[in-house]
């Protein structure tokens, strides 16, 4: 199997991670990759979920609540 070598200031985040959590490294990166299997997968299913073309949805509440402020309270800018 393949070697995978994790150098500098990332490798000090894993093993920091590890220490804290007290589990192995390989470990803390087996979540990770869990996670974000777990994440890509949720959003690809929601994939055509909404009529709208949202390409960035923090984007669109950011603008919403933006607009609300305004609105709201008065604010500029």
């Amino acid at each position: 199997m393949p070697e995978l070598v994790i150098e500098g200031h990332l490798a000090e985040r894993l093993q920091d991670l590890a220490r804290r959590e007290n589990r192995p490294v390989d470990e803390i990166v087996a979540s990770l990759l869990d996670l974000y299997a777990y994440q890509s997968d949720s959003l690809a299913a929601m994939d055509g979920m909404f009529d709208d073309n949202v390409g960035d949805l923090s984007t669109t509440v950011r603008e919403t609540m933006t607009a609300f402020y305004k609105r709201e309270y008065g604010l500029s800018g």
